[in-house]
């Protein structure tokens, strides 16, 4: 098994408070501690800072973030399952706001929560949406960043 880092944990963790947050309405204070004590040596390894920002921020911007998709989808917002509505939700935030993460990083990092947390194929349809996020809002990274072809 992978080893895990504190920065992963962190997104997985706060996949599991957004999610208890959205069920039961508590404080993130109230999240971060049943987080701690349902995952104890996890919530440890996590990197905290991380975690706690990203709670705090996807659910301050959390519709506002979700709703960056739309022009992407063919369906409705609200037929998307709520995790995979989280995972989209936390990569936003960090694609608009965490410009020092890679796009590719928070890409990928979407995808393995969506294998972790999501249905058995919700990750490429994560992975679709994550990416022409990507090239809307950090345009010249990706781009930048694109594999080059050989001719």
């Amino acid at each position: 098994m992978q080893k895990k880092s504190p920065r992963h944990l962190a997104r997985s963790l706060a996949v599991q408070g957004i999610y208890s947050y959205k069920i039961n309405q508590c404080s993130i204070i109230e999240i971060e501690d049943y987080l701690n004590k349902n995952n104890g040596p996890i919530f440890e390894k996590a990197n905290y800072e991380l975690m706690h920002y990203l709670i705090e921020q996807t659910l301050h911007d959390f519709s506002h973030n979700v709703a960056r998709y739309t022009p992407y989808l063919k369906r409705e917002i609200s037929e998307i399952n709520l995790i995979e509505q989280i995972i989209l939700a936390i990569a936003a935030t960090e694609l608009l706001n965490n410009l020092n993460v890679p796009a590719y990083v928070i890409i990928n990092e979407a995808i393995e929560l969506a294998k972790l947390y999501g249905s058995e194929d919700s990750y490429k349809f994560i992975n679709g949406l994550v990416d022409k996020l990507a090239l809307e809002v950090r345009h010249e990274e990706m781009q930048s960043s694109k594999p080059k072809r050989s001719t």
